[in-house]
Formats: structure tokens, sequence, C-alpha cells
């Protein structure tokens, strides 16, 4: 098995260039071997997302407008680790519960993975859920962008048509769905759903998260 490992260059000075309301920018003066150089990136809190699969091998997914994108884009659930000291897994089945109004029985690990490491500190951990059931008190009350979603059933294989076609491009559906796929062929490849996470860990450790 090949594994990421920790290489720590040099940072000789560090500056946040930009804060946002969900990110910062910041700016990293780098000490590479003979080379010098400053790189800029986004300073993020993490996410996490959810593929939730029922019995009839459909996926809930919602439909939410991602404005940088110009789009209404097919994802799963999904939201950012911006709560202090929550843990992941509960993260996951509080936004299950919020943007589905569903609840879940059983959850793994599906798959870790860094959004855009060229220039983000995003990582990102995919659940499975499954064993769903709609929660009593239905789905609670959304604002902005989130009130329009509509939550829904989808075939996995529409969804993989989608992907294969190129009209669906959400990472973390692309990703989510893929690993499914390799899942439901070997079950045993699924983790725990506290299992390690150690690429946020290592963020964590070096400062590379954003607080909230």
């Amino acid at each position: 098995m090949i594994s990421d490992h920790i290489f720590e260059s040099e940072v000789t000075s560090r500056d946040t260039v930009f804060e946002g309301r969900v990110w910062n920018v910041r700016r990293d003066h780098v000490k590479f071997g003979d080379s010098e150089f400053d790189r800029d990136y986004v300073v993020h809190t993490g996410a996490v997302g959810i593929i939730a699969i029922n019995e009839h091998a459909e996926l809930l997914l919602i439909d939410q407008y991602r404005h940088p994108m110009g789009k209404v884009m097919w994802e799963p659930p999904a939201g950012l680790l911006d709560v202090m000291g929550e843990d992941p897994l509960d993260a996951a089945k509080r936004e299950l519960l919020e943007e589905t109004g569903y609840v879940a029985s059983t959850w793994n690990v599906l798959v870790d993975f860094a959004n855009s490491p060229g220039g983000s500190t995003e990582v990102l951990r995919c659940y499975l859920a499954q064993g769903l059931e709609a929660h009593p008190d239905g789905r609670p009350e959304a604002t902005d962008e989130e009130a329009s979603m509509t939550p829904r059933w989808v075939g996995l294989q529409d969804v993989l048509d989608g992907i294969w076609g190129g009209e669906v491009t959400n990472v973390l559906l692309v990703t989510g769905a893929l690993a499914l796929i390799s899942a439901l062929a070997d079950p045993s490849a699924l983790r725990p759903a506290d299992a390690p996470w150690p690429a946020r860990d290592h963020l964590l450790a070096t400062d590379r998260v954003r607080g909230t």
C-alpha cells in the first residue's frame, strides 16, 4: 500500500492576506532546498459529505445553487466542519438531517480526499450512510441557497451515467459514487465510522485549518 508522507518545508514568513466569511487566504514565504518562493493558499475549515444509499440502489441527493459555477449542481448532502470541537461523524449526521430530513442507522467511512491540494487545505471525509429513514419532525427550515434544495432519490446508474457523460461534476458526488462502486464490490474495504483521519489531524497540528 502506498501512503502520502509528511514533508515540512521551512516557512520564513506567514501572513493572512484575505479573511473571508468561510475561509481565509494565506501567503507563506517558503524555503525549499536552494529555492525561495511565495505560495498563496486557501485555509479551509474542512468538510464532510454523505453518500446515502437505500435498498433500491438509489442515492439521496440534493440540487444546490453554486454561485462560483453559475449552476444548480447535483450533490450529496455535505457541510463545513465549522462548529468548534464537533466530531466529524456528528457533523455528518447533522448535515444529513438538516439538508434532507433523513437519519441513518449504519455509518462507515467511504473515502477521504484533499479537494484541491495545490491551492487549498480543504480535506473532506465522505461517509457511507445506510438504513435511511425520514425523521419524524422532517427537515429543519433552511435559509439562503439551501432553502431551494430539494432532496431526491436518484438511481445509482443514473448518477454514473451523468458522471461518465460529464454532466455531473461535483467532486464529492463523483468521488463518492466511484468509491461506492468499489465498496459494493468489496465491503471489507469500508472503515468504521470513527476511523482515524490522519490527513485532517496533520492539518490541525500544523495550523492549516480555518478556525471558527
